[in-house]
């Protein structure tokens, strides 16, 4: 197999023979192809004894290796490494081998990444509550203020070092699982004072839209756990779901939103003032809500999506 940097591939081989054949001196033939005469040789010299067979690719490796680590050993280092997931280190130790040795064999066997020996991460399923109200996912995303320079996303790093120390606030927002409708409010911190005030705020919103929430799902952050925020739940008779532990994913209707939020408004562009920004996340709510076809409400806005529901509600209770 030819190399990476090699001057001749199969089809100028090929040539180089043709025209040796046809009449060429090797010498000549090989200046014209750009290589010495001895490589040459020994390309027109491997034509003469397999022909057409010299073009074809081959493999560079030898065709025997009598230092290679002996087949037992290669075992017992793949028993050692899939059955108590030992490291190369630990592995040379038990077998007396070099550590180098140890990689050179686990990265033969494919076995050079821990993560190929555990177990395939669960497919998480996608999934919908049929009525809107069943199912909340709320959480909170950190945005630096304006003046401390929007971070080095969107200004240079010298230009962000300059603006530090101005602070930062915390954008709550509240995702009905089933229409994508999303409530979104900005406040000082995610204390469980905000969470609870923010908490308010969404449910009145989402009554004066006909919805009330069934079960509510957050992560496991004190301000969620707070007495205040538990009230709130209790009066609206909403059970609450704690995600698991690095489970984002749990979470993804409204996770899928802030980056949506991030992407498209925060960071888009650098903005001159905190207030210049508040309206910008203000028309991308909007849009979001009304505007905005989403592809897995079936090119449907969110608010049409509750609308359909809401009608096809009243329908039903009174056929």
């Amino acid at each position: 197999m030819s190399h990476s940097r090699a001057k001749l591939n199969a089809y100028g081989r090929r040539l180089l023979c043709e025209r040796i054949r046809t009449g060429y001196p090797v010498r000549v033939a090989a200046r014209m192809v750009g290589i010495s005469h001895a490589r040459a040789y020994i390309i027109w010299g491997l034509y003469r004894d397999v022909g057409e067979r010299a073009f074809e690719p081959r493999s560079s490796r030898p065709q025997h290796s009598p230092r290679r680590t002996p087949a037992r050993i290669e075992r017992r280092i793949e028993r050692l490494r899939r059955r108590r997931k030992r490291g190369p280190a630990r592995i040379a130790l038990a077998l007396g081998l070099a550590r180098s040795t140890v990689y050179a064999v686990l990265r033969r066997l494919g076995l050079n990444h821990l993560r190929v020996l555990r177990p395939p991460r669960p497919i998480f399923r996608r999934y919908e509550r049929p009525t809107p109200g069943d199912l909340g996912h709320l959480d909170a995303k950190e945005l630096a203020n304006v003046g401390d320079g929007d971070g080095h996303r969107v200004r240079d790093r010298a230009s962000a070092r300059r603006h530090r120390g101005v602070g930062s606030v915390t954008q709550f927002a509240l995702t009905d699982d089933r229409t994508r409708v999303t409530f979104r409010a900005e406040l000082p911190s995610e204390d469980a004072a905000c969470a609870a005030i923010f908490l308010g705020w969404a449910v009145e919103h989402f009554r004066r839209l006909g919805v009330r929430f069934r079960q509510l799902m957050t992560d496991g952050h004190k301000a969620y756990r707070s007495l205040a925020f538990q009230r709130i739940l209790a009066a609206e008779r909403s059970d609450h779901i704690l995600t698991p532990p690095y489970t984002p994913r749990w979470n993804g209707k409204v996770e899928r939103y802030f980056r949506t939020l991030l992407e498209e408004a925060a960071y888009a562009r650098a903005y001159a003032s905190d207030a210049e920004r508040r309206r910008a996340l203000a028309r991308f709510d909007h849009d979001y809500n009304f505007r905005r076809p989403h592809s897995a409400l079936g090119g449907l806005t969110p608010m049409q999506r509750l609308a359909d529901d809401i009608v096809n509600n009243v329908r039903g209770q009174y056929s």
